[in-house]
């Protein structure tokens, strides 16, 4: 079972219900290896990523958690969506850009530590692990995802769906499709 930092109980409060299904599905279908951070202030602008997941031996994924459903999204580019909110329409960033601009926070961090970093050679002051970044869509099915043509704004590889992280779901399956989100690999 991985680790939450912080416990599940302790932030239940303040997650939405598909972050916080989220969070159970990491608990229950991750290895004790992985840790798992929800909501933790990251960078100098203390960026807010919704999971950031940590495996020894494959690195660092970062996961921003939408609950939206097909019709909450008015309008979709690679920048930004249009959603249908209780108070009328608004504009957010891209799920997706917002995951990578939250990975790009918590690299930069992490590449000031000397242990974390490549001293010498062509990737001097790289990380000396791979880094990757996705979308969770907690209430779009696969098949939602592709019908509403949500495939031309976000990457396939990238997201995880409703259906991709139900319950009785495989946990093998489950972690690939986390690891399929890493386009480089050490």
């Amino acid at each position: 079972m991985a680790t939450l930092i912080p416990a599940l109980g302790s932030c239940v409060r303040k997650m939405t219900a598909g972050e916080r299904r989220f969070a159970e599905r990491l608990e229950k279908k991750l290895e004790d290896d992985y840790l798992c951070w929800y909501d933790v202030p990251v960078g100098p602008a203390n960026a807010h990523p919704d999971f950031v997941i940590l495996h020894p031996r494959r690195g660092l994924l970062v996961l921003e958690v939408k609950d939206w459903k097909p019709d909450t999204i008015a309008e979709a580019d690679r920048f930004q969506f249009t959603i249908r909110v209780e108070q009328g329409i608004k504009k957010v960033a891209n799920p997706l850009e917002q995951a990578r601009q939250y990975a790009h926070d918590v690299v930069n961090v992490l590449k000031r530590d000397e242990q974390l970093a490549v001293s010498t050679g062509e990737y001097a002051g790289n990380l000396t692990f791979p880094w990757s970044y996705g979308a969770v869509l907690t209430n779009i099915t696969r098949r939602q995802f592709e019908q509403g043509q949500l495939d031309h704004v976000l990457d396939p590889s990238r997201v995880i769906c409703k259906d991709e992280m139900e319950e009785g779901e495989d946990a093998l399956k489950f972690q690939q499709r986390l690891w399929e989100m890493f386009s480089v690999r050490f």
